[in-house]
């Protein structure tokens, strides 16, 4: 009797336990992510840039006194900063120096000489100046040249070479600007710091712009088409404004499994409205329709950082992905980023944490 009522406690525990553990796995309902055709309607967040812009290179190195700021217009020619050239100026005399020295010095023929090499104390400043990238390995090594002894006429040419290429540096350590346009990048400025041959200012020009973003593929091929071109209707969402502007660029080389390509628009900013290097609403819209990664748009959520789904992984948990999506129709909405056809994602309303199991229902 009792070996009977143990048996029906057992039991009893298994159940309960059984019970316990399923409470804690939600039930959801999942929806495949496949291709449907849709309008081809595009409205997305793109980065926008100056078609044309330059990149400021200088040719010397040295602490860097800046005349603009970033967002500051320029014209072709002025001033954006300023190298010091106290170290370049400290090099030239004494290299001119070692000139006067050469020149007066007459070897005998059967002596040997060398010449003048500049001090101890100066490259042990150019050795640390290299160190801390101030100067570049190869500022470096002009300077370890004017150590090298020739003699007669042969130093003398050295060093007066020595002398044009030093006075050619400090003639470039005005830095100007190579076409007029808007300062949006300062490059080392927290070092205040001017390298050669490395970038130090980005200066974009103001108009025209060019918005870039990737769209599916098949919207791309049909938007590419001949008679597309009347019906491509393209804009750019500036505060309350929407600029015009025309689709010049369709990246339609890539390969047939290439989900998405690059596509970019052209914008006229004679009014300076665009700013470059912001992000903007840019929407491309056609009478076409387009072979597109669809979701019931009941799968798609959105919180202050933007919208997002939940995925089904393989192990049946929860993945959290942030999508970009474009227009919607008969409870579907397309998917420009952020999935692949196959993938499942969750339909069921809720909130789900990251790795949580479920199981499907």
């Amino acid at each position: 009797m009792n070996k009977l009522r143990l048996g029906a406690v057992l039991a009893m525990l298994t159940i309960v336990v059984s019970v316990l553990a399923g409470c804690g796995t939600s039930t959801v309902s999942v929806a495949d992510v496949a291709y449907k055709d849709m309008p081809l309607q595009i409205h997305n967040e793109a980065n926008v840039t100056a078609l044309n812009k330059a990149t400021i290179t200088p040719t010397v190195s040295g602490a860097a006194t800046y005349t603009v700021k970033v967002g500051d217009k320029v014209t072709q020619g002025q001033v954006v900063a300023t190298i010091d050239t106290s170290a370049l100026q400290q090099q030239l005399m004494s290299l001119q120096g070692q000139l006067s020295t050469a020149q007066a010095y007459t070897p005998s023929v059967t002596t040997a000489t060398t010449a003048p090499t500049i001090s101890t104390a100066q490259l042990e400043s150019a050795r640390q100046m290299r160190e801390a990238g101030n100067i570049t390995e190869k500022e470096y090594n002009r300077i370890l040249e004017t150590t090298t002894g020739g003699g007669s006429g042969a130093n003398v040419a050295a060093i007066e070479a020595q002398i044009a290429q030093v006075s050619t540096q400090i003639a470039a350590a005005n830095i100007t600007a190579p076409i007029a346009g808007v300062v949006t990048a300062i490059y080392n400025e927290d070092r205040q710091m001017a390298i050669a041959d490395r970038p130090f200012m980005l200066i974009q020009q103001e108009t025209p712009m060019v918005a870039a973003l990737s769209i599916p593929r098949d919207a791309a091929m049909k938007l590419a088409r001949p008679e597309a071109k009347s019906t491509i209707y393209v804009f750019l969402h500036v505060g309350d404004t929407d600029i015009p502007g025309e689709l010049t660029y369709l990246d339609t080389n890539q390969p047939e499994n290439v989900p998405s390509v690059l596509v970019k628009a052209t914008f006229n900013n004679e009014k300076g409205t665009i700013k470059a290097g912001e992000f903007y609403s840019l929407t491309i819209e056609s009478s076409a329709q387009a072979k597109m990664l669809v979701v019931p748009s009941t799968a798609v959520r959105e919180n202050q950082d933007g919208k997002y789904v939940y995925v089904l992984t393989a192990n049946n948990t929860v993945d959290v992905r942030v999508v970009e999506v474009g227009d919607e129709q008969d409870g579907y909405v397309s998917i420009m980023t952020g999935l692949n056809e196959g993938e499942q994602v969750i339909t069921t309303k809720g909130t789900f944490e990251l790795g949580e199991k479920v199981k499907v229902q």
